[in-house]
């Protein structure tokens, strides 16, 4: 029987799936290896701990997602009249969370797709 991997990962905070990473610079015994040992949900988490060696920084689409899911939850809690974090029942809680997030991803996407339209815009200017 498998035994259940304790903690999240340290890249994105998701339960770990079985990949990890370690930074192969100190030798097999060496102590410093096991401190750095990473065990991760994913291969993507886990090429940004190799490449990185932590997380990547926001990219500008991110940074406007990113505040675009604060201000949905801050607008959420305006409703609410609400400004104490602490003092909302689970129910607004889970509500709050569930509106920041869902606006960083409806926003990522909306400029994923002005994105693709300004990069298919340029392909008609290249000569191939």
């Amino acid at each position: 029987m498998r035994q259940p991997i304790i903690g999240l990962c340290p890249v994105c905070h998701r339960e770990p799936r079985g990949y990890g990473w370690f930074d192969a610079i100190f030798r097999l015994h060496d102590p410093r290896r096991e401190k750095t040992r990473k065990t991760l949900c994913s291969p993507g988490c886990q090429s940004i701990c190799h490449g990185r060696k932590g997380m990547i920084d926001p990219t500008p689409n991110e940074q406007d997602a990113l505040n675009a899911g604060g201000q949905s939850g801050g607008a959420y809690l305006d409703s609410l009249g609400q400004t104490d974090l602490a003092e909302l029942s689970l129910e607004d809680w889970q509500a709050f969370i569930e509106v920041i997030v869902t606006a960083y991803c409806d926003h990522l996407r909306d400029l994923a797709g002005r994105d693709q339209d300004h990069i298919a815009s340029m392909r008609e200017g290249v000569p191939l």
